[in-house]
């Protein structure tokens, strides 16, 4: 009997599902069944935010996982910045076929680049982050650092066959997160970065867009050609 494939997206931090938009409707255009949850608190005011906590976000992820299993057989599961952190808990207590993550942390905020922007073009840039540093509360930020230290301990647990993807010119996450993940996963995971030179942050909005994208599903095709003959994969 043919399986069906599902992909789990999960966005970032004090972001809603318009990080990943790019690549969910890719997916779903090949055939894929996709979810995208949004995170409790977020997508919509300051307060709602404040309100949630990393628990709740992780709630969220998990119903996200639990509503596309209903649907698919085999679960691809795909976090941009803190929505990797989730898929790391989720890859520890649920069964996913595939890891992605994108601009995920270990280290954050990534100085030097986020002045690089700000000379380059100050007018887009500098109401870019002082809007987010305006619409971020606090109490959310601490969660989000809780998190952070939280996930790390459950890297060398990470047996899934993992795939990073991580911007060099990222301006919130340091892009040497990408080398700490893979060294501190397990070496069954088998993890794999692919680099990508000209984006910042939001990279499935940037120029390499087209060719993370791509990365995606190759990677996902190629999975299932070697470990899954009988899932049923778009052609």
């Amino acid at each position: 009997m043919n399986e069906t494939v599902g992909c789990l997206l999960l966005h970032g931090f004090a972001g809603d599902m318009n990080d990943i938009l790019p690549l969910a409707k890719r997916l779903r255009e090949e055939g894929y069944q996709v979810e995208c949850p949004t995170l409790e608190g977020h997508g919509t005011t300051r307060r709602e935010m404040a309100k949630s906590t990393r628990h709740d976000w992780l709630r969220s992820a998990e119903e996200g996982y639990k509503r596309l299993r209903m649907r698919a057989d085999r679960i691809v599961v795909i976090g941009f910045s803190m929505g990797g952190l989730l898929a790391f808990h989720l890859a520890t207590a649920y069964p996913v076929e595939l890891l992605f993550t994108l601009n995920t942390p270990y280290k954050y905020w990534d100085v030097k680049e986020a002045m690089n922007y700000l000379r380059e073009d100050f007018s887009t840039h500098s109401r870019r982050y002082i809007r987010g540093l305006g619409r971020i509360p606090l109490s959310s930020m601490l969660q989000f650092r809780r998190l952070l230290a939280e996930t790390k301990p459950l890297l060398p647990k990470i047996t899934t066959p993992y795939r990073l993807l991580q911007a060099r010119r990222d301006d919130t996450v340091h892009a040497v997160s990408a080398e700490l993940i893979a060294s501190s996963v397990s070496e069954a995971a088998q993890p794999q970065i692919s680099w990508y030179e000209h984006s910042n942050h939001m990279l499935l909005h940037g120029p390499d867009k087209e060719e993370a994208i791509a990365y995606v599903l190759a990677k996902i095709t190629e999975h299932f050609a070697s470990h899954g003959a009988h899932a049923r994969v778009p052609t």
